[in-house]
């Protein structure tokens, strides 16, 4: 729970306007945060907006090519097999199966020629994004003009691509799915994880904090709440005056260790000292940011013993 890493995924910016932004900052009136906070704000931000902890990624990648020619479709389907093992190509050669294909299946990538009877690439993906909005969808065709692709572009295709004879093609457009995929499945991420902590902050579920400098930048009412204290008196502490002296060195150890092997979230359990005296286990997960422009942590505690 300290500064000066290098996360090696991406991180989220975030400032301590977007901490101000929150509902509960504007209805309190006070700030949760170091520095000179407005007493009031209209905006409608929820105040952690960012995923944490040991998130699964797959790395299956779904792709569903939609082309005409049954042929052409089996040998792009083995060409990127071949060039990424991860990758599941489900071919079509009709939009009406594609679509079929969309509704039963988990699909991650679209690629879809342009002119294909009855339709073509751009109506195909009109329909798409109706149903998919953010969906990756990668134009690959033979009837390449900077007027499709113009159209393409402003009809929100992910990207566009024209069909070689050469294996270099299949290079190229592997390359793109892959990219298009790791790009959508980040943002998947990160805009679950927003609604999930708006329910954690909003409904008070548990205590959410960042910690800067070794000392805590923000922590919200419940984590106060948690231990008995006030959330100003917590801002400006080390994260430490909230683990029970016994603790005190093994949470010490767990996080020099995971700074020196480089990894980006934490999640560990200690036992939790609250300002009278008590004891209870609590539980904690985070995850690097970057807030006000310098490496941090921020991360949701939960009172183990409530669950009981």
């Amino acid at each position: 729970m300290t500064g000066g890493f290098s996360p090696s995924c991406p991180t989220v910016e975030l400032t301590q306007g977007v901490l101000r932004g929150s509902r509960r900052v504007s209805r309190e009136g006070e700030p949760l945060v170091r520095g000179n906070v407005p007493e009031s704000t209209d905006e409608e931000v929820i105040e952690v907006p960012l995923p944490l902890a040991d998130v699964e990624r797959r790395e299956s990648v779904t792709v569903l090519h939609v082309d005409d020619d049954p042929d052409f479709g089996e040998l792009t389907a083995m060409f990127l097999e071949r060039i990424d093992e991860d990758f599941e190509v489900l071919t079509e050669d009709t939009v009406v199966a594609a679509l079929e294909t969309l509704k039963e299946g988990d699909v991650d990538c679209v690629v879809s020629d342009y002119q294909m009877p009855n339709t073509d690439g751009l109506e195909f993906l009109e329909i798409v994004r109706e149903q998919h909005p953010d969906l990756p969808f990668i134009l690959f065709t033979g009837q390449g003009s900077e007027e499709i692709a113009g159209e393409a572009i402003a009809a929100g295709v992910t990207d566009y691509m024209q069909k070689g004879s050469g294996s270099d093609t299949y290079e190229v457009l592997s390359n793109r799915v892959a990219n298009a995929v790791e790009q959508y499945r980040t943002q998947q991420q990160f805009w679950t994880a927003l609604s999930w902590y708006q329910r954690l902050v909003e409904q008070e579920l548990a205590g959410v904090f960042i910690v800067q400098d070794l000392e805590f930048v923000y922590a919200n009412r419940m984590l106060a709440d948690l231990f008995g204290r006030d959330q100003h008196d917590l801002v400006g502490e080390s994260p430490l005056s909230i683990v029970a002296g016994e603790d005190t060195d093994s949470v010490m150890e767990t996080l020099i260790a995971q700074r020196e092997e480089g990894r980006d979230t934490f999640a560990f359990r200690f036992t939790g000292e609250r300002v009278d005296g008590s004891t209870f286990p609590v539980e904690v997960r985070g995850g690097a940011i970057t807030y006000d422009g310098a490496p941090a942590w921020i991360g949701i505690l939960r009172d183990l013993s409530s669950e009981d």
